[in-house]
């Protein structure tokens, strides 16, 4: 069992008046610059290591950096002051939550004073004092099922080591920033001189997961019917914390729920498993099923037993088994929007493929594009974009009418124009999201047009997928067969900074649609552009497996994914992560 000290020593806050407080801003470090505002715009929010970090045995110490603390609240506060350049509120409302890291609870503390002082109105999930514990999906989701929050934060590093956290936020829609608008900020955040702090503030509370659970019970039921979890024991381990939101959603679907409430790190199942305590739970509780989830619970793995047998199942083998069962048992149409990298053992199953660059700021577009929703162009411009023609070849997509008029074209040559469709946006990491789609006609105009009766998400919400996968499994169906494993998916780094990232990139370009031989396989090169013409990722494709490599936009690696035999796909992303790093950096 992990014990945690956490220490740390209060922030030199000068007192302005009884309930206003100032921090006098230190001058920033060229590190501290880089941290704020990095060479490569991150995908997901900023990340920063901001405790020191001592492990002895079971027992973890974590220090506060005080100066790494600064860099946070000089974000918060330019945050505040963008939103307040963009919405013309007097006194917006904000919703600030956490995940259950270490260090939670003093930046909810400080990042809701900051914002109080600047007038918002401060809300918090209902619950524990002093706490406001909320899912990183659940927090997203919020922006648009309340039509009064038009604003959302989420103090989380998601499956990053304890000692880390971060933040990520949602302005007016439930889809990731743009790399521009988190420019913008940091180019505030790097001017400010000082920070005041209301700490007299009272916030306002939401029941957020509850409004969540209750989405998603009704989305459901648009898609299959859950009644097979009923009774069923079933282990929750959310590696950190207690997952409230699931929890409950389960027990209310019937599940006799057992949580282990034991912290891992890093909170991260896809690489931490402890799979000797995990067998002994399930013998204990008579469970056959154990769902997996890391600190913000985007990124999740299942252990199920079956006919005997325990098997430990990644995001990718989940989602394509899901979408496989539902399309071959149960007649879905599914169309499936994967980023590039995913697992390709669910495209035959599909209506069609719709692929796209990694993260939901790509994944998100495609929804809004469907479904007529204004999207800035700054975020076209930044999106990868590919459709797959009934040649299985891929075109590029850069206006929402001709991805309109390929998917109608699909939905009306099988016949399907009465049909629901069953929209799918998910990555390999474990970010799922679905929705509900009719065509409706406009009469007028002679055109169908998509709709749909739920609320829009375009952000990483994975936990319908838990259900539905859950569902399957408990009525009797096996991931295992559900999709081919002759060919085995993985994903490796390599270690780059930013400069080494982007000398890879370019150094490398110098192969596009070329054939180039590494060890003795044969690989065509494909540059695969985002909407202004950048390079953002590279496919090599061999006679019998295809990999993928792109920068990082959270970590400092280039990440490297592969499908191939099973038999030696480990030792070819071997060759092929150190030829790169050997010839390109």
């Amino acid at each position: 069992m992990l014990t945690i000290e956490y220490n740390y020593e209060e922030v030199p806050l000068q007192k302005v008046d009884e309930n206003i407080k100032v921090l006098d801003l230190p001058d920033l470090t060229k590190e501290e610059k880089n941290i704020l505002d990095p060479l490569v715009a991150p995908t997901s929010g900023l990340r920063i290591e901001l405790c020191k970090a001592k492990e002895e045995g079971t027992h973890l110490k974590l220090t506060l950096d005080q100066r790494r603390l600064f860099l946070f609240l000089r974000f918060y506060k330019a945050l505040s002051v963008k939103f307040k350049e963009m919405h013309d509120e007097q006194n917006p409302n904000v919703l600030i939550v956490t995940d259950d890291r270490p260090t939670a609870g003093m930046l909810l503390s400080y990042c809701s004073q900051i914002f109080a002082y600047d007038g918002y109105n401060v809300i918090h999930q209902e619950g524990e004092t002093n706490k406001s514990l909320v899912s990183s999906p659940y927090g997203a989701a919020a922006v648009a099922l309340y039509d009064d929050i038009d604003l959302v934060l989420v103090l989380t590093a998601s499956h990053n080591e304890l000692e880390w956290n971060g933040i990520k936020f949602y302005i007016d829609y439930p889809m990731p920033m743009s790399g521009d608008m988190f420019k913008e900020i940091s180019a505030i955040a790097l001017d400010l001189e000082e920070i005041h702090f209301k700490t007299d503030f009272s916030p306002q509370f939401r029941n957020v997961i509850q409004q969540n659970n209750d989405y998603i019970i009704n989305l459901l039921s648009k898609i299959i019917e859950i009644k097979s979890i009923r009774n069923k024991d079933i282990i929750i381990w959310p590696y950190l914390g207690k997952g409230r939101g699931l929890v409950e959603l389960f027990e209310n679907l019937g599940a006799n729920v057992h949580i282990i409430e034991e912290t891992l790190n890093p909170p991260n199942p896809i690489k931490t498993f402890p799979e000797k305590k995990l067998k002994n739970k399930m013998n204990e509780t008579n469970s056959d099923i154990a769902l997996l989830l890391d600190a913000d619970r985007d990124r999740i793995a299942l252990y199920v037993k079956q006919d005997g047998k325990y098997m430990y199942y990644i995001p990718n083998e989940i989602y394509s088994a899901m979408h496989n069962i539902l399309a071959k048992e149960y007649n879905k149409h599914i169309l499936n929007v994967r980023t590039i990298p995913s697992d390709l053992r669910g495209d035959e199953s599909s209506l069609m493929n719709i692929l796209t660059g990694v993260g939901y700021k790509h994944l998100g577009i495609i929804l809004y594009f469907l479904l007529d929703v204004e999207v800035e162009q700054s975020k076209i411009d930044s999106a990868i974009l590919y459709l797959e023609d009934e040649k299985n070849k891929l075109v590029q997509v850069k206006q929402p009418e001709p991805l309109k008029q390929a998917v109608r074209k699909r939905i009306k040559n099988k016949g399907l124009e009465e049909s629901t469709i069953i929209i799918v946006m998910w990555e390999e990491s474990g970010g799922h999201t679905l929705n509900v789609l009719n065509l409706s006609n406009d009469s007028a105009n002679d055109v169908s047009n998509f709709r749909t009766d739920f609320t829009l998400i375009a952000d990483k919400y994975p936990v319908p997928a838990l259900v539905i996968i859950t569902e399957l499994l408990c009525r009797g169906h096996i991931i295992t067969e559900s999709i081919d494993w002759s060919i085995k998916g993985i994903n490796q780094t390599i270690d780059a900074n930013d400069e080494e990232k982007l000398k890879i990139m370019e150094n490398f370009e110098a192969e596009d649609g070329k054939t180039i031989t590494i060890g003795s396989k044969d690989y065509d090169i494909t540059a695969l552009y985002d909407n202004s013409g950048q390079i953002e990722i590279y496919q090599l494709k061999s006679s019998d497996s295809t990999l993928y490599f792109r920068p990082s936009g959270t970590s400092p690696t280039v990440r490297f994914y592969i499908f191939g035999d099973k038999d030696t796909y480990l030792e070819e992303m071997e060759r092929v992560k150190s030829y790169v790093k050997q010839n390109y950096v």
